[in-house]
């Protein structure tokens, strides 16, 4: 995503507008870290019904990491219509670390709860970046394949 040192939430819905301009009952989306309440955010906005989201090592609410910025209030201001998003986003899905040290896993787990999502807590995986050996998720990948067969 565009800015990532300093990001802002109307930067990054442009950015998603221009990468994934058509949303059908057929798209998945997945978001990663303060991806994760952009993409709740985003499909408010378009308000079209997909087949689901995947969020990874996320928040919504009150940002827990360390890193604070100026832009980083934008992505968590106002409310989020959790109704409206279980409604336009029917299959649900959270997965985070124990151990992650960026995003602390209780509050991806607090997303996860708030969305009705199901919860996949992995023991070890941090915040799932390349930093952390990430160079592919497998379970990701399970769980998209999964979403795509039900």
């Amino acid at each position: 995503m565009p800015d990532s040192n300093n990001p802002h939430l109307s930067t990054w819905i442009k950015q998603l507008e221009n990468s994934i301009p058509d949303l059908d009952e057929n798209t998945i989306l997945v978001g990663h870290s303060l991806g994760c309440v952009t993409v709740l955010r985003y499909l408010l906005k378009k308000g079209i019904r997909i087949c689901g989201i995947v969020l990874v090592s996320g928040f919504i609410g009150q940002n827990p990491m360390s890193i604070q910025t100026e832009g980083l209030s934008g992505f968590v201001q106002g409310e989020l219509d959790f109704i409206k998003i279980n409604h336009l986003a029917p299959k649900r899905y959270v997965i985070t670390a124990s151990d992650d040290d960026i995003v602390p896993s209780c509050s991806t787990q607090e997303m996860a709860k708030t969305l009705d999502a199901q919860l996949i807590v992995l023991d070890s995986g941090k915040h799932f970046i390349e930093r952390d050996g990430y160079m592919s998720f497998p379970v990701l990948l399970n769980i998209l394949q999964q979403m795509v067969e039900l």
